[in-house]
């Protein structure tokens, strides 16, 4: 034990000389269970932090430890308040004492990317799974040990669910981890001081620069995973900004994958597949083909691997077929250029000469360059387009729609539904034989968010009315 965590466990016994298990004294959120715990809080800088504090001693809080200066005649009750500027950088390193080293003999694998970093999670998981290791996830589609998984707010969880996840996993003997690692969760701090044996990039392409401010600070969060990794990096042959922007890794470190590497290997062990079941199938499982050689496993256990249907993802390449008119309808979570582009180039070739319908719109507060490339990319592959409403969140859901639809040049063939249940209601209303009809951008998603308004809506169950 450091000095630094040895002073935060002598303030916590000096408030609670009675502790057993120090797990139990810490709270991470103000709207946790704060009753009698002692509320941490790192590099907090919120406008409304009193606020943010006094709710927690509303809900119970005996103890305050903070690593910023705060002036204790704003609180609302006077509380022991320890401050340290170590937790800013070292929060996990607190953590990883108080739930004695939970990650200690576990392979942690990382997947970063802008996109298939959820689809890519599951895959592993999956796969090895079925080769008879236990494994532990953590993804955008839930927690836990695969397949039981529980549902989760986050991409990346905060510091103190994932330590908690962690030793959830060590109580239930997991072999490996999975973790999907978000640009955010990475600039934020929340996987500071893991150790990851393996890393995986699934492509790297403008998003969330709302966040980063730059491409080049959004590279630099993803770059974090690569530096805590001390095994192999795989890295997506597909993707050259992948291949450029982290050309100063140590060259032993890179194995390249992707739909053209290893070609004749790749066709030895695969029987024919239908790509428009899984977009980057071809990516994906030359993915498991170099991580299950690079683990030791044998051809025919890989051969064995790669020819298993996977299981879907919600949201992540779902196909519904109408059985009266034969029409295919397809839910993905594509909201980026890159993802789109891959999405409907696929979609076109394999479906050879249907009809093919996008719907999509965009979120509000997030990266508006994309806004316009992403009209100009469901064009180039559409026959039509119905443009309508994202997650507008704080802006005009209309200017938005506005800003996708402006550089399109050939404005024929487009439709402008701003209510997403009426824009699919008119997608499904236009199919017919040979028709596939694309909803991008909602993919599993609950709701749509205007402003401070939340109205429920799920693209997969809303379609499955409609069927019926």
């Amino acid at each position: 034990m450091n000095s630094h965590i040895r002073n935060i466990i002598k303030f916590a016994q000096e408030i609670n000389p009675n502790i057993v298990n120090f797990t139990k004294i810490f709270s991470f959120h103000s709207k946790d269970n704060c009753k009698n715990k002692i509320l941490v809080l790192n590099n907090l800088s919120r406008k409304d932090m009193y606020d943010y504090i006094n709710e927690a001693i509303d809900n119970g809080i005996i103890g305050l430890i903070i690593t910023t200066t705060i002036d204790i005649n704003f609180l609302k009750k006077d509380i022991p308040v320890f401050k340290s500027k170590y937790l800013n950088d070292n929060l996990n390193i607190f953590l990883d004492y108080l739930y004695n080293e939970p990650l200690k003999d576990k392979k942690v694998i990382g997947v970063t990317g802008t996109d298939g970093k959820t689809s890519t999670c599951h895959l592993i998981a999956e796969s090895l799974t079925k080769l008879g290791n236990k494994v532990g996830l953590i993804s955008t589609e839930g927690n836990g040990v695969y397949p039981r998984l529980k549902h989760s707010n986050y991409t990346t969880p905060r510091n103190d669910i994932l330590y908690k996840t962690f030793d959830s996993f060590r109580r239930k003997k997991v072999d490996i981890i999975v973790i999907e690692c978000s640009s955010q969760g990475l600039h934020q701090g929340r996987l500071n001081h893991i150790v990851f044996n393996d890393a995986i990039v699934t492509n790297l392409n403008k998003d969330h620069i709302e966040y980063h401010k730059t491409f080049k600070n959004y590279v630099k969060s993803k770059q974090k995973l690569l530096n805590m990794t001390i095994g192999n990096i795989f890295i997506n042959m597909d993707c050259k900004n992948s291949i450029s922007k982290f050309s100063n890794i140590k060259k032993s470190k890179i194995i390249l994958y992707g739909s053209h590497v290893d070609k004749n290997i790749m066709s030895d062990l695969i029987k024919p597949s239908n790509i428009l079941e899984d977009y980057l199938i071809k990516s994906n499982k030359s993915l498991l083909y170099k991580i299950l050689l690079n683990e030791g496993y044998s051809l025919n256990k890989i051969r064995f691997i790669l020819n298993k249907k996977s299981k879907v993802i919600k949201g992540r390449m779902n196909y519904f077929n109408n059985k009266i008119n034969n029409a295919t309808y397809i839910i993905d979570y594509a909201h980026t250029e890159y993802a789109l582009d891959l999405l409907l180039k696929d979609i076109k070739i394999q479906s050879g000469k249907s009809f093919l319908i996008t719907l999509f719109g965009c979120g509000g507060n997030r990266d508006v360059s994309k806004r316009s490339r992403m009209g100009i990319v469901a064009k180039k592959y559409s026959d039509q387009i119905i443009l309508t409403d994202d997650n507008p969140r704080n802006e005009d859901h209309i200017a938005i729609i506005n800003d996708i639809h402006k550089k399109i040049k050939d404005k024929s063939n487009i439709y402008i539904i701003p209510n997403r249940k009426e824009a699919m209601r008119k997608a499904f209303s236009m199919s017919k034989q040979d028709t596939v009809i694309v909803f991008a951008g909602k993919g599993n998603e609950d709701n749509i968010i205007y402003n401070n308004k939340v109205i429920g809506h799920n693209d997969i169950n809303y379609l499955k009315k409609l069927l019926k």
